[in-house]
């Protein structure tokens, strides 16, 4: 993918926003609960937007840069998911794994789902 300035400065700025909105939730709800919610709003953001760019045409392609790739990819945590897991014993990681992979994909699908209904009032559908 070939990008310029512009687009570098879309991914800073949405890094930015992304990092702030992660550690205000972990100030909130630390550890594990805010790994969480953090994974699974983010999930739900960018099944959203990802949907809704590919079939709309409401968000422009360098929006792309600055919610998905700049403030998702900063907001949601994999690394601090593997650790804070690794340090619940066997069970309690298992547990974790499948609960943050299984409402993660809900998440991404109700995004998509709330992206086609607002498409469908939009476009006068029902």
């Amino acid at each position: 993918m070939n990008f310029g300035l512009g687009q570098v400065l879309l991914i800073a700025g949405g890094g930015f926003v992304g990092s702030v909105l992660r550690v205000l939730v972990s100030g909130v709800l630390p550890g594990v609960s805010g790994t969480f919610v953090v994974n699974v709003v983010g999930s739900f953001v960018l099944g959203f937007f990802m949907y809704s760019l590919s079939y709309s045409g409401f968000f422009s392609r360098n929006m792309r840069f600055f919610v998905a790739i700049g403030f998702c990819g900063s907001f949601t945590t994999f690394s601090t998911f593997t650790l804070q897991g690794a340090g619940l014993g066997f069970t309690g990681f298992f547990v974790n794994v499948l609960l943050n992979v299984f409402c993660c994909l809900l998440a991404v699908f109700a995004g998509r789902a709330l992206s086609i209904l607002l498409l469908r009032r939009s476009a006068g559908w029902s």
